[in-house]
């Protein structure tokens, strides 16, 4: 998909010889989507995610194979290697995202599984297998296919370390560790010699990519072992709140939800909904596409409020301790606008962090904010997920279909554990959702430490803004 996407656009650019300025308009142009092309693949293994490719480097080198191709006017050329070298040059000095590499074993035999990465880069550029020699030619298809199996098989080359924070067996319990991991490869979807079209009939424009990665990105949801023996650590710890009879019952049944939510993820392998990492222009641009039948004036502004909170992170991530909560994911040991949530729903979660070193789970305290900050009504006991629902359908406002600003749900008909709010859709009525107490696309992997965008697969249904009824 990644690459059929790249074709695509490429297809289109070259074919429109007078949009093509000069060689720096191509270079700039086959770097920005190669870039794309990359941010949708993952490094093989560990399945971690680039962070950062050296685009400058690849441009520079673009440029120069360009120049090279056009002193030759005649005879055979090496054009797609010359790009091949560019390609080296994007991997040189990449990095990739600081999160837990998701391999079952640690670094060495001993440790009992990595936690988090402080350092994750490219080592190696790796090898391009040379193409050779070529004639000139004028069909961009057949040179884009010859580039892409290059690119392709040049993915399985590069080289990649990180430096861990890992868990080893100590005397009085696990202890925190430093440690190395390698890895080799990346994976990207290639592209077949004619490219598919891209989802909801949108044909490769800015809005059909975005789209088309949101697909690459739902496609990606198995849990990996570390990630289930994660989730049994964090259902371990939601269960010593549930079960704490000296809290109040609201905290409590929102760990009861958290816990549920971490059972479900264990017995299914899956986790309930992609993290996506989108720019402000991306989701505006879904935002404005989303089809007139999801759209809601009140649900807008909840939106608007919700995307003031996105990065925000508890303190102490990971594992994170469910209070704090500053712009720019600041990690600052004192109250912040998690706490501020709690207020909304009755629950005082400083005095908990007080007493217990940790705060209670938040997801429904976010929504209740963030539809209470529009004005809205919110259920008593917003705290809870299953509280939303009850609500929403004896007021008439549960749906099965969505609405910008609704409440999202997920859990069983008769037991929701997790809640976000929609903030756009596609419109093949795919949802991407805003929530908080959950994990993202940076080092956050366990214990649900911010507020993130989400891309759900599968949902329970949604409470409707009433004035969106």
């Amino acid at each position: 998909m990644a690459f059929a996407i790249f074709k695509q656009s490429m297809l289109a650019y070259m074919q429109n010889q007078n949009g093509i300025k000069d060689s720096k308009d191509f270079a700039k142009k086959i770097t920005q989507e190669y870039d794309m092309c990359i941010k949708r693949g993952l490094q093989i293994a560990n399945n971690v995610p680039i962070q950062k490719g050296n685009t400058s480097l690849m441009e520079q080198l673009v440029n120069i194979a360009c120049m090279t191709a056009l002193s030759k006017q005649k005879g055979l050329h090496t054009f797609g290697d010359d790009i091949g070298k560019a390609v080296l040059g994007y991997w040189t000095g990449a990095t990739l995202q600081l999160m837990p590499p998701l391999i079952p074993a640690g670094p060495v035999p001993q440790a009992i599984v990595n936690i988090s990465s402080t350092v994750a880069l490219c080592t190696s550029p790796g090898t391009w297998t040379p193409m050779g020699p070529n004639p000139p030619t004028d069909d961009s298809g057949m040179f884009l296919d010859m580039l892409i199996a290059g690119m392709l098989t040049h993915s399985l080359t590069p080289q990649f370390m990180y430096t861990t924070v890992s868990l080893y067996p100590g005397p009085t319990g696990p202890t925190p560790g430093p440690g190395v991991v390698l890895g080799t490869g990346f994976t990207i979807p290639a592209a077949g010699p004619s490219a598919p079209a891209t989802p909801d009939g949108l044909t490769s424009s800015f809005l059909g990519r975005v789209v088309s990665a949101l697909v690459d990105v739902v496609s990606n949801l198995v849990m990996s072992p570390a990630q289930v023996e994660l989730a049994k650590l964090e259902k371990a710890e939601a269960d010593a709140v549930a079960n704490d009879t000296s809290l109040p019952a609201s905290g409590r049944g929102s760990a009861r939800e958290y816990s549920k939510l971490k059972s479900s993820e264990i017995s299914s392998g899956k986790i309930n909904a992609a993290a996506v990492e989108l720019s402000d222009e991306e989701l505006e641009a879904i935002e404005e596409n989303t089809p007139d039948k999801y759209k809601c004036e009140v649900g807008t502004r909840i939106v608007a409020i919700a995307k003031r909170d996105i990065g925000i992170l508890e303190y102490g991530t990971p594992p994170g301790l469910n209070y704090g909560g500053f712009p720019g994911g600041a990690q600052l040991n004192k109250r912040g606008r998690i706490d501020d949530m709690f207020d909304n729903v009755g629950l005082d979660n400083q005095e908990k962090v007080r007493r217990k070193g940790s705060g209670y789970y938040w997801c429904a305290a976010a929504v209740a904010t963030w539809w209470q900050e529009a004005g809205l009504e919110t259920p008593s006991g917003g705290a809870s997920c299953d509280n939303w629902m009850s609500w929403g359908k004896s007021k008439g406002y549960w749906s099965s279909e969505p609405k910008i600003g609704a409440a999202i749900l997920y859990g069983k008909p008769s037991d929701a554990h997790h809640i976000g709010i929609v903030a756009a859709v596609t419109a093949s009525g795919g949802v991407i959702s805003i929530e908080g107490n959950t994990s993202g696309t940076k080092p956050i992997e366990r214990n649900g430490c911010g507020v993130f965008q989400k891309v759900p697969p599968r949902y329970l249904g949604f409470v409707i803004p009433p004035s969106c009824v």
